[in-house]
């Protein structure tokens, strides 16, 4: 999903929940459910009024707790009131203005609204990136809107020289919005031979994942280092903190009693081992600490 779209749709689930909180609301949701109950084969048994229960009056107590005979407004404070309550408070706190503000900067970022600053690049807002800049102060608003306005303007230039065309000297047309093309190293095999190809993979025109790929591919970050440093900040922000927690959990485990003495670079590259082992090659990290010393070497590889 585009994350302007993502955010504009949490601004509404949240005015919509402001308004169930009205009493307003409340009563058209009891008519509904009245209707509900009527047209329904089931039966529903309506809520019956608990016998109020009589408290004596403490000595020095000079006022008292309303007791709610009323069942529907019973229902209403402690159930009602208060599941909307922790529903505003909970997307309030996880998404407030200071939250959504960096969200809609980052929107600007995929491939489908470069595309669309690409044909017409005063539609640029106004105030964008002001919030991203505020938030990150180490990267220059000015600086930032020049480089993605200029790289909005060169887009499809960048993106057909990332793979050799078939013909240098023809105009070809290629249709970019669905798939992305990028080198796919195939290795030699002892049958046949074969050269580098191309692949081609569906690509998601709202993520910035893939346009960081192209950065990459395109050795981008020196022309544009504003834009660079945006789009790595875009694609390292956590979406939940279970990955962070995890970490911490692996922390315990790694840093003991036994290993307070540790200086800070090996326990980043202990913990870098034992957290992103889908993307580190244990052989490697073999080969490496074994070429440290001979006594390593035949240790680990003879």
């Amino acid at each position: 999903m585009d994350m302007l779209m993502a955010t504009n749709i949490l601004d509404n689930i949240i005015c919509q929940i402001k308004e169930l909180r009205n009493d307003c609301s409340f009563k058209r949701l009891l008519k509904r459910t009245d209707e509900f109950a009527e047209n329904s084969i089931v039966d529903f048994l309506p809520l019956v009024s608990s016998r109020l229960k009589r408290v004596p009056r403490k000595s020095g107590e000079l006022s008292r707790d309303e007791i709610i005979s009323c069942p529907m407004k019973k229902f209403k404070i402690d159930t009602y009131n208060v599941i909307m309550d922790i529903l505003l408070t909970e997307l309030s706190g996880r998404f407030e203005s200071t939250n959504i503000g960096p969200l809609k900067d980052l929107s600007l970022l995929s491939s489908r609204r470069i595309r669309e600053v690409q044909t017409n690049p005063h539609i640029v807002p106004c105030d964008a990136f002001d919030a991203l800049c505020s938030m990150y102060t180490l990267i220059d608003k000015n600086a930032l809107l020049t480089e993605y306005i200029e790289f909005c303007k060169n887009f499809t230039e960048i993106e057909n020289s990332i793979v050799l065309p078939k013909y240098f000297n023809k105009n070809v047309t290629v249709d970019y919005d669905y798939y992305y093309y990028y080198y796919h190293y195939t290795p030699y095999s002892d049958n046949s031979m074969e050269d580098d190809s191309v692949k081609i993979v569906n690509h998601n025109i709202a993520s910035t994942r893939e346009l960081f790929k192209l950065f990459c591919l395109a050795k981008l970050a020196n022309i544009f280092p504003n834009l660079y440093l945006v789009l790595k900040l875009s694609i390292t922000l956590p979406v939940t903190s279970c990955s962070v927690e995890r970490t911490f959990s692996k922390l315990k485990l790694i840093k003991t009693k036994l290993r307070t003495t540790m200086s800070q670079d090996r326990l980043e590259n202990l913990m870098k081992i034992s957290c992103e082992q889908d993307i580190i090659n244990n052989e490697n990290v073999i080969l490496l600490f074994a070429a440290k010393s001979s006594v390593l070497t035949k240790c680990l590889i003879y």
